[in-house]
């Protein structure tokens, strides 16, 4: 009996790591696939460069939203959302995520009902992901002034979307639970005057991280746990609303503390 469940064990185990490659080998298909044939009728379908960015964005949002259910069907893993209805509804909000595997932006985007996103120069350049990105008027990361810019600019319009960052610029490494939080998210925060809300995102056992292959998939099916928690104002926490270092540095280590606290009441989850 020991030496049948040992078997279905590894049987099970190779059929996960089979399944994830499959999985991204699909998402790598799809990206072109949009980049190829979807982006172009998109581009021909209105004069209104926000419409179009609309239907791209739309798009891409039931495209992750059907990857990452295909990957629930595949058995490779399991999520569970706590606040679905303010993510869902969120308008003209500043969302800020921690960011502990290579999956949650997929996730967080297919769950949003609209959404902006901030890329980095690796996806804006991918063969597979810039035909998407750009599409959708993805926002690019390239560590400039330009960036906050972007950012508020397209937050300040009319019945804009929500824009996601994610504070620590990078996936966290296997058996750590937060980096330090890069101070663009508290940048563009304080320049937009929008409320914040920050989605809490842990992943049980720890898998897809920095620096981690693909195929190195945990023992069991992951389970993806989103925590929506409620917006923050800004004026809120600060003493008042002029924009210097010293009240980025502070918003920031607010942002910083709200995780780090949530993190710590289950450091297993690290």
């Amino acid at each position: 009996m020991l030496a049948l469940k040992q078997l279905q064990q590894k049987a099970n185990y190779c059929w996960r790591v089979a399944a994830t490659g499959l999985s991204f080998a699909s998402f790598g298909l799809g990206g072109v696939a949009i980049a190829a044939v979807v982006a172009p009728v998109v581009r021909l379908s209105s004069k209104n460069p926000e419409i179009r960015q609309q239907r791209a964005q739309q798009i891409i949002r039931y495209s992750f939203k059907g990857f990452t259910e295909m990957m629930v069907k595949l058995g490779i893993m399991t999520y569970s959302v706590e606040g679905l209805d303010k993510l869902y509804h969120s308008r003209q909000e500043l969302i800020i995520a921690n960011h502990p595997t290579l999956i949650d932006v997929v996730i967080m985007i297919g769950l949003m009902q609209q959404a902006n996103c901030v890329v980095k120069q690796s996806l804006w350049s991918n063969p597979f992901t810039r035909g998407p990105v750009r599409s959708a008027g993805y926002i690019l990361n390239a560590g400039s002034q330009q960036f906050v810019e972007d950012c508020v600019s397209r937050l300040k319009e009319p019945n804009a979307a929500s824009l996601l960052i994610f504070p620590e610029g990078t996936r966290t490494e296997k058996g750590s639970c937060l980096n330090e939080f890069q101070r663009g998210a508290a940048n563009i925060a304080i320049r937009a005057h929008v409320p914040v809300r920050p989605v809490l995102i842990r992943c049980t056992p720890s898998t897809l991280t920095k620096n981690e292959k693909w195929y190195h998939v945990p023992a069991q099916p992951f389970h993806i746990e989103i925590k929506v928690l409620d917006h923050i104002e800004v004026h809120d926490i600060l003493a008042d609303s002029e924009i210097s270092p010293k009240q980025v540095r502070q918003l920031n280590q607010y942002f910083y503390q709200i995780f780090n606290n949530e993190l710590s009441k289950n450091e297993q989850s690290c």
